[in-house]
This record gives C-alpha cells, sequence and structure tokens, in this order.
C-alpha cells in the first residue's frame, strides 16, 4: 500500500494557505479543519454577548470582536465566538493581537 506521508504545516505555511481559502479554516498546531455553519441560538447568544459587551464596554479603549477575526495562541489559530481587545486595531486586521478574554 502506497501512502504518502506529508510533513505538517507551520504556522507561517498555514497562514498564507488559509488566505487563499474559500471556507475559513482553523489550525491546531499540526491539522487544519474547515469551519462550519453554527445554529441560529449560537449567532443569537453571540450576537447578544457581544452588544453586552459593547454596551459596558462604552467609552473605553477596549472593544468587542468576533467571529471573523482570527487569534494565534500557544501554535494553534481560531476564530473566537466574541474576544476583547484594548488595542487600537487596524481597519483591515484579520489576527486579532493582545486579546484580553475570548469566548
Amino acid at each position: 500500500m502506497n501512502v504518502a506521508l506529508r510533513k505538517p504545516m507551520t504556522l507561517a505555511e498555514f497562514l498564507a494557505w488559509e488566505e487563499r481559502q474559500e471556507l475559513r479554516c482553523e489550525f491546531d498546531g499540526v491539522h487544519t479543519f474547515a469551519m462550519t455553519g453554527g445554529t441560529f441560538d449560537h449567532d443569537e447568544i453571540t450576537s447578544n454577548l457581544r452588544q453586552a459587551l459593547r454596551t459596558r464596554l462604552a467609552g473605553k479603549p477596549c472593544r468587542p470582536f468576533g467571529p471573523n477575526v482570527k487569534i494565534i495562541a500557544a501554535g494553534s489559530v481560531r476564530y473566537p465566538d466574541v474576544g476583547v481587545t484594548c488595542s487600537p486595531i487596524a481597519r483591515r486586521t484579520t489576527i486579532m493581537e493582545n486579546s484580553v478574554v475570548v469566548f
């Protein structure tokens, strides 16, 4: 039996590869996983959480983000449902650095 052995992607290789994909993918440091669609209930919960955080953080330098911006933690790439950052955010940011909380 012929089995092709592939070397796992590095984090940099994954980030470059994912930019060319139609679907968003997460990376656990070894494997890639396509993101699937969610449910209305899940969307409602995350929407309510983002709104509550927006209200709570109004007038402060911190603000919520998610779920379309990725974070990198311990060599993994994830798309959190909601996160909070207190750092300035560039308009075309795709990777959120310096998150203070992630849901």
